[in-house]
């Protein structure tokens, strides 16, 4: 029931968000889900993995697993194969936002994830992991 929440409320973002998120990702704006489909694993792995090291040098820390991420993206775009148009950096930021994974020193963690999110999706996501 959660899985399937989570991703209702990262397909609604995705939808009605308008927020560019070209500042912070290492793959070219057009770097779609329908171009992660096409990705070995080995390469998906590289893909999250060189995302999470430009984020550090922009004072972003990430703790998740790339792998767990990747397997995310994986599960997001098999159930909605209509958002696989939409950049994979921007899912896979709302991922990490709603997982509390998206550190930056001195930020508050609700004050991004209410940022990024809305006030509605960040009310649905607090709700969602119980908080």
């Amino acid at each position: 029931m959660k899985r399937g929440i989570i991703f209702l409320v990262i397909a609604s973002f995705i939808c009605i968000a308008t927020v560019s998120f070209a500042a912070t990702q290492k793959q070219a704006p057009s770097f779609t889900g329908n171009n992660w489909a096409a990705l070995s694993n080995a390469q998906k792995v590289n893909e999250v993995t060189a995302f999470i090291k430009d984020l550090r040098t922009k004072g972003v820390t990430v703790k998740g697993d790339p792998v767990s991420y990747c397997k995310s993206l994986d599960n997001f775009y098999i159930r909605h194969p209509n958002l696989k148009t939409e950049e994979v950096a921007k899912t896979l930021k709302t991922l990490m936002i709603m997982k509390y994974d998206w550190e930056v020193k001195g930020a508050d963690k609700d004050a991004i994830a209410k940022e990024w999110l809305g006030d509605e999706l960040y009310k649905k996501n607090k709700t969602r992991l119980g908080r």
